[in-house]
């Protein structure tokens, strides 16, 4: 793509192993030494963890000697690492076991809440100070799939832990028509319409001290349309947005082909958007 990336997403549970030692803890190390930084996606499951809500389990202190043991991993790295626990909490979906529809649904929201804000604070009292924590929701509501806002009790923003636990927001989403069905979206209908309850322009209302990194975003390749002009637009929306400050593309085949290389188009345009000197290869 032309331009080494400033973040490089990986997805690791709570009691993997950061230690020099351990395979995540020297794929962390090695990003760092690329000149990247690492941001975790940190699926909420651990060894022995109980069956049932695994909120309760985390707010009762059952994880606490995994987190402990994370966070002193993490603290030992002595570079900047972004983590995101508990992604995409609003959804239901890929069966996990911290979203909403999990644990209680309406009773939820506060469950995440205290569960998020319990982590921060043993990785803080740990000195894990070089971690910065990122409220990464999906766009829209998957319970109601139109504008809903806080009447509902699984909107995002309910789930929010409070200016003191968040330094980012990270929302995800995902043009994936032929995947999910429904209509095909633009970038700037995926993250700021309607039916997304204009997730963009909400949280730079809501919270307009926190930068924003769209922490997973991509397009499937679709038969008459064009991924690249996608891209493209993609890139000119963000720079609508004043808070946003960077953005994670999911290069990957998984349930359709978002990779950026999926057509020459869409590589290009990619290409392009990086020649962008505002688009920067270290993360501050």
């Amino acid at each position: 793509m032309g331009k080494r990336p400033a973040l490089v997403k990986t997805f690791n549970r709570l009691d993997d192993d950061f230690s020099p030692n351990g395979w995540s803890g020297q794929l962390v190390r090695r990003i760092a030494g690329a000149g990247s930084t690492s941001f975790i996606a940190l699926d909420l499951h651990w060894s022995g963890a109980p069956r049932g809500s695994l909120l309760d389990a985390i707010n009762s202190g059952r994880a606490d000697a995994a987190l402990v043991r994370t966070a002193r991993q993490m603290a030992a790295l002595r570079t900047t690492i972004l983590i995101e626990p508990g992604w995409e909490m609003n959804g239901r979906w890929n069966n996990y076991a911290w979203q909403g529809v999990a644990n209680g649904n309406a009773a939820a929201p506060a469950k995440y809440r205290s569960a998020f804000q319990r982590m921060v604070s043993i990785f803080r009292r740990e000195g894990a100070r070089n971690v910065k924590w990122v409220f990464a929701p999906n766009v829209g509501n998957a319970f109601t799939l139109s504008a809903t806002g806080p009447s509902h009790w699984n909107w995002y923003g309910n789930y929010y832990p409070g200016d003191e636990y968040v330094d980012y927001l990270g929302p995800h989403g995902y043009n994936g028509s032929t995947v999910w069905g429904g209509s095909y979206q633009d970038f700037g209908t995926l993250f700021d319409g309607r039916d997304a309850d204009h997730i963009l322009s909400d949280l730079e209302r809501r919270y307009p001290s926190k930068p924003i990194i769209i922490g997973e975003y991509a397009s499937d390749e679709v038969r008459g349309r064009d991924k690249g002009r996608w891209i493209a637009d993609a890139y000119t929306m963000m720079r609508r947005h004043r808070n946003v400050v960077g953005a994670v593309w999911f290069n990957m085949r998984k349930e359709a082909d978002w990779r950026i290389d999926s057509s020459r188009s869409a590589l290009e345009a990619y290409k392009t958007a990086m020649r962008d000197p505002s688009i920067r290869s270290d993360f501050r």
